[in-house]
């Protein structure tokens, strides 16, 4: 049977060689657009969202470098730059095993969720960058300290190396 007569409910299977058979006919498709329910300009007005974002920036936490700012608020989101195990005051990475650094990291995590108007209970999502996996359930022991009850999803990434030779960076988007 040629297969511009196949139905739907007979299947066949073409062999290779069964394909030079086929005529070329042009597939045409009627398609029906839906009706769109007409909306008032002045309900569009207050339900558009403000596309303004505002950079932050906070002395509690290590300052970022120069292509990127510490957080970013836009709308009601906060999403805050990976952040290192590093003192704010000394600029200097903390020493000692990777714990000492993850705890640093969300303290600053922590700082500038506060300094954008967020806190910690408030994080949606968290993404941790280990150099080495073996740190993994050390970091978790730390971690777990800094959120409550119900736990924001997470990543855990393996990365190559991380800025200023540090072992630990993290990161996340939390709501105002």
């Amino acid at each position: 049977m040629p297969l511009h007569r196949l139905r739907i409910s007979q299947p066949r299977i073409l062999l290779r060689h069964q394909f030079h058979k086929i005529p070329h006919r042009p597939l045409i498709l009627s398609v029906t657009t839906p009706k769109l329910p007409v909306y008032s300009p002045r309900l569009i007005s207050t339900t558009t969202m403000s596309s303004e974002k505002r950079a932050i920036r906070t002395d509690k936490a290590p300052p970022p470098f120069p292509v990127y700012n510490q957080a970013i608020v836009h709308d009601k989101t906060v999403y805050v730059s990976g952040q290192l195990g590093m003192d704010p005051e000394s600029k200097e990475m903390l020493a000692g095993p990777i714990a000492v650094r993850a705890e640093q990291a969300l303290k600053n995590l922590s700082a500038v969720l506060e300094a954008a108007g967020s806190n910690m209970d408030q994080v949606l999502k968290v993404v941790v960058f280990l150099v080495d996996m073996k740190d993994f359930a050390e970091v978790n022991s730390v971690y777990e300290k800094f959120f409550g009850a119900v736990k924001p999803a997470r990543s855990c990434i393996a990365v190559h190396q991380l800025p200023l030779g540090t072992d630990v960076e993290i990161e996340c988007i939390a709501h105002l």
